[in-house]
């Protein structure tokens, strides 16, 4: 059965092909083409764009499209002196993924392939001139630093996708500890309770004939037992209803991502110092701040910092947008400095050069001072 055509692989999408655009430099040169040379060269191009996206897929063939690239880049740096072509297959070994061994290879057949080009300036056409020629030397110096440039951006490339895979992970564990906690709470109060209730209404129910009193002493200790059954799990409804901070964090970090923002942290380890209503107040406050730069910043980047001082924990959010008008300052920030007065806290608002958010929380702040 043949396989479905793609022009290019699904990981890399169209923008592989974006840089294609600079083999309109040789197309617009060689107009019009009125000879047979420049008809063979146009075709020659041809070629090497099919080569080039067939290098992409990295299949068992990809050793003979690399060879071809190379020579088809020599022909164009021999006879025409456009020698740009090599920064293709000079790209091409340091994206694709492949062994250290592998690398080397393609690195010294690259630079075999190189070697005839200074030998062979002189017999570029007279047109010609001297700063192309140190044009061509220039490029040669990029060409031969691009495979490792590359290999370099790929590296960063897979360790970014490692990191979003350990926070997706991470996501998971902190859903599956709640659960656990939640399991652990129930069992460990609500089974008991309610065993409890069971065994004394059971008890009751034999002395309503024999001792009416001890019955209704029964009764009223298992309407005790409900009553504190009840406050137990209202206490485990509050502590659901918390949010942490490194929760938090991880749902700003999606959301900002989806707002093609980058975020950058700094101090998210202090967090977990903060009781866990203090940290359900501060997540409140860190979310409506990202929510302000998402919808009103324009901004490509934002940054949240925690630090620490004598006196309070320090939360800062910035970002580099145009700032925000004056009804959004009067409305967005209220809740904001409710929320952080309810702790004891300020709050400060500046716009310069983009958008700052600092609010402070003391340090001496314990569970259950949240007003």
């Amino acid at each position: 059965m043949i396989g479905k055509f793609r022009l290019y692989p699904k990981e890399d999408g169209f923008v592989s092909f974006i840089w294609l655009i600079f083999i309109l430099i040789p197309i617009i040169a060689m107009y019009p083409y009125d000879n047979f040379d420049k008809q063979l060269a146009l075709f020659t191009l041809g070629i090497f764009v099919v080569t080039y996206r067939n290098c992409l897929f990295n299949g068992k063939w990809f050793p003979f499209w690399m060879a071809l690239m190379y020579g088809i880049s020599l022909f164009y740096t021999l006879y025409f002196g456009y020698i740009y072509l090599f920064i293709y297959p000079a790209w091409m070994i340091g994206f694709i993924p492949m062994k250290k061994q592998a690398f080397k290879y393609y690195y010294i057949a690259l630079l075999c392939t190189l070697t005839p080009v200074p030998f062979s300036l002189s017999r570029l056409p007279e047109y010609v001139t001297q700063d192309l020629k140190i044009t061509i030397f220039v490029y040669g110096f990029f060409i031969c630093a691009a495979p490792f440039a590359g290999r370099s951006i790929r590296k960063q490339a897979e360790l970014r996708k490692q990191m979003y895979q350990s926070t997706q992970r991470m996501e998971y564990v902190i859903k599956q500890e709640e659960r656990y906690r939640i399991a652990r709470d129930l069992h460990d109060t609500l089974g008991q309770s309610l065993s409890i209730m069971t065994i004394k209404t059971e008890l009751a129910g034999k002395l309503l004939d024999k001792d009416r009193e001890l019955a209704k002493k029964e009764i009223a200790e298992v309407a005790e037992t409900s009553r504190d059954t009840l406050q137990t799990v209202r206490e485990i409804v509050s502590s659901m209803r918390h949010v942490l901070i490194a929760e938090e964090m991880i749902t700003i970090e999606k959301s900002l991502r989806a707002a093609k923002i980058i975020l950058s942290t700094e101090g998210e380890a202090l967090a977990r110092e903060l009781a866990t209503d203090i940290q359900n107040t501060v997540s409140y406050c860190l979310r409506e701040s990202v929510t302000n730069v998402i919808r009103h910043s324009k901004a490509s980047h934002c940054k949240i910092t925690i630090v620490k001082d004598a006196d309070s924990y320090c939360f800062i959010v910035e970002d580099d947008g145009k700032g925000m008008n004056g009804s959004v300052c009067g409305n967005g920030l209220t809740g904001l400095q409710e929320r952080i007065e309810s702790v004891r806290g300020k709050l400060e608002f500046t716009q310069k050069n983009g958008t700052k958010v600092l609010f402070t929380v003391p340090v001496d702040i314990k569970e259950g001072d949240v007003q």
